[in-house]
C-alpha cells in the first residue's frame, strides 16, 4: 500500500467550501492523538528539540538555571500544544459530536451545511509550509453559520481520508458567465 499524503488526500476528497452535505453514509469516529504526531513529525520534532537545546546551551553555557528554565518552558509549551490540538469527532446515526478536552458538542446532521479539507500556507524561517485543517460549517443555534477547525497534525492520514469517504457532497459549480477572464 502507498504510503497517503495530505497533499494527495487534499486532491481526492472535498476541499470546497461551498459544497453543501447531503447524505451521511456510515459512522465513524476520528481521534486525534500524540502516537500519530510522533509517527509523522517525530524526526522532524527530534530535529528541531536538538537545534533549540543546542542554541541554549550555545548562548547560555555559563548559567545552567537559565538552560533548566528554558528547556521547562519548551517542554510545558510543547504539552500545552498537544493538549490543545486533541480532540475526537465522531458520526452516528443522528448527529455530529466532536469533543475537545472536556467540552463536547453535537451537531444534528439537518444543521451541518459542510466538511472540508483546508490548506495554508504558514512560514517556518522563511520556508513555506503546508497547514491542513478540517473545517466544519454548520448553523448553530442561534441561526448564524459557524465554522469549525481541527488541525490534522495529529490524525492518522488513513483516518482523515476515511471521514471524508463518509459524505455525500453535492457539488458547487460556478456558471460560465460568473467566471472572470484574465
Amino acid at each position: 500500500m502507498e504510503k497517503l499524503k495530505l497533499k494527495d488526500i487534499y486532491e481526492k476528497v472535498n476541499h470546497n467550501p461551498y459544497c453543501q452535505i447531503t447524505n451521511i453514509l456510515k459512522k465513524f469516529e476520528l481521534k486525534s492523538n500524540f502516537k500519530n504526531l510522533l509517527k509523522n513529525y517525530g524526526k522532524i520534532i527530534l530535529l528541531v528539540a536538538i537545534i533549540l537545546i543546542g542554541a541554549l546551551i550555545f548562548v547560555f553555557w555559563n548559567n545552567i538555571e537559565i538552560i533548566l528554565c528554558s528547556v521547562g518552558i519548551l517542554i510545558l509549551l510543547f504539552i500545552l500544544a498537544i493538549i490543545y490540538n486533541t480532540y475526537k469527532i465522531s458520526l452516528d446515526e443522528n448527529n455530529l459530536k466532536f469533543k475537545i478536552n472536556m467540552q463536547t458538542t453535537n451537531i444534528s446532521y439537518e444543521k451541518l451545511i459542510n466538511i472540508y479539507l483546508d490548506k495554508k500556507s504558514v512560514r517556518l524561517f522563511f520556508i513555506p509550509i503546508p497547514y491542513y485543517k478540517i473545517n466544519i460549517v454548520y448553523v448553530s443555534d442561534n441561526d448564524k453559520v459557524n465554522i469549525l477547525a481541527f488541525p490534522t497534525i495529529m490524525l492518522n492520514k488513513k483516518d482523515v481520508y476515511d471521514l471524508f469517504s463518509c459524505f455525500e457532497v453535492k457539488e458547487y459549480k460556478i456558471p460560465n458567465d460568473k467566471i472572470k477572464k484574465t
